[in-house]
């Protein structure tokens, strides 16, 4: 994956858990989050559009990697809050959905440096 198309995949995300934070959970667990639950979800889709504006003023694999870390530390604090039966469903669902963005972003900083985000911190490694 590049980094471009991952970068296009987590603005979408973001914008998705900001403007509509019971649509993906409610379809994957059949009931609406409570209110507490929706505000965490916007805080995470927040989170990703800051991620992914860092992305795109400095698109280096060091700031890839790094951004890879974040999303293993939010799949690894998904897994601790899995233990509590309530929050198990909507907790496993962000584990898989942080490994796979922590995947593609080990995977992206591997791309070529050609093959990176254009502007003018693409050229900076």
């Amino acid at each position: 994956m590049t980094p471009r198309t991952l970068v296009l995949i987590r603005i979408g995300y973001g914008l998705l858990q900001l403007s509509a934070p019971d649509l993906v959970p409610t379809h994957l667990l059949g009931q609406p989050l409570r209110r507490r639950e929706q505000t965490v979800v916007r805080l995470l889709g927040a989170r990703h559009l800051l991620q992914a504006t860092v992305t795109v003023a400095m698109p280096t694999p060091a700031v890839l990697r790094l951004g890879a870390g974040v999303d293993a530390a939010h799949a690894a604090s998904m897994i601790i809050a899995a233990v509590d039966r309530r929050r198990r469903r909507p907790a496993v669902s962000e584990v898989l959905c942080a490994s796979g963005f922590a995947a593609a972003g080990l995977a992206s900083a591997r791309t070529r440096p050609d093959r990176q985000l254009s502007g003018p911190a693409a050229t900076t490694t």
